[in-house]
């Protein structure tokens, strides 16, 4: 008889020991890995200062505000509700371990993924205010290879603001991780299907799901999109189906986006694109358990590279 499994993000909060400790006992990762394990999905609660993260989207908004305003902005997917923004990294004012080298964050990135995972991507994630009707399709970031079937690749988002339907929350398909392969997702099979996935070649998987795959997985557990609150973090594990949402409000929804290799796996070509002004944050503690593989920019030089804007984590193309 097939298990039936409540249709909602699990959360962990910490309790006043943890927050101590800056860990979670051996009870409570425990069962926040079953979770994870089972949903693709899993909620730090409350583990990041909620001033640190105001502060943080009060200057992304102007800084979105501003990109909304350049005729050469890309969009994720085509879809001109949605992009990808670079948080203020260059600024010592915004950098905090409470958000780049969250303790518990780490601790559950080498608990999933096998000790001292590499942390390789770094972005932010933009839904625009008032974008009634537009929505991405369903999809995986595991696009342009046949990626692997166990835990290679997981998504830490930190949310700027209170998520909601309202203001566009990511919608999730859970549990969707556990049986996927690239024979679900669309195929490249013309220049229009490869146009919003620059890496793309002819024949390779992109990131949409097929219809008949989201049709016959919504009979077992239909999307969701749960809330979450400045101060917590999403994790997704990157196999997992989601998209993102029309933002209904007239504020930004802006997320950010930290992306954690497991050491086992061979897709080792894509690294962090950071500033060397800030080198010494990114690289002074050992005992952070993450390794960081990035590329470094002078600032001038790092204001106009946009290398940061491609995902791939595949063999080399």
């Amino acid at each position: 008889m097939a298990i039936t499994r409540p249709n909602q993000v699990q959360g962990f909060h910490p309790s006043e020991t943890e927050q101590k400790a800056g860990k979670y006992s051996p009870e409570t990762l425990g069962k926040l890995l079953s979770a994870f394990n089972q949903d693709g999905v899993v909620l730090l609660s409350n583990v990041i200062p909620r001033e640190m993260i105001m502060r943080l989207n009060e200057k992304m908004c102007e800084d979105a505000d501003r990109k909304t305003k350049d005729p050469s902005q890309g969009y994720n997917h085509g879809v001109k509700s949605n992009f990808l923004q670079r948080p203020p990294i260059t600024n010592p004012d915004y950098l905090h371990e409470e958000i780049y080298f969250n303790q518990f964050l780490l601790q559950v990135a080498n608990a999933y993924l096998g000790s001292t995972p590499i942390w390789n991507w770094l972005t932010a994630n933009t839904a625009l205010a008032n974008t009634r009707g537009m929505r991405q399709p369903a999809h995986k970031d595991s696009g342009c290879f046949a990626h692997p079937q166990y835990p290679y690749y997981f998504i830490a988002n930190v949310p700027l603001c209170d998520f909601t339907v309202e203001s566009g929350s990511t919608e999730f398909w859970l549990g969707s991780h556990l049986e996927t392969c690239s024979d679900d997702q669309l195929k490249a099979e013309t220049a229009d299907d490869m146009k919003p996935y620059p890496i793309a070649r002819l024949g390779d998987p992109i990131p949409p799901i097929v219809d008949w795959a989201k049709e016959e997985r919504a009979k077992v557990r239909p999307p969701i999109q749960p809330q979450c609150s400045p101060g917590d973090i999403m994790i997704r594990d990157l196999r997992t189906w989601h998209a993102g949402m029309p933002n209904f409000s007239d504020a930004h929804r802006i997320m950010l986006g930290l992306g954690y290799q497991s050491p086992h796996h061979t897709g080792e070509f894509m690294s962090l694109h950071l500033p060397l002004s800030q080198k010494e944050f990114f690289t002074e503690s050992a005992a952070r358990r993450v390794e960081v593989r990035a590329k470094w920019y002078e600032d001038e030089e790092f204001a106009k590279t946009k290398a940061d804007t491609l995902f791939y984590v595949g063999p080399p193309r």
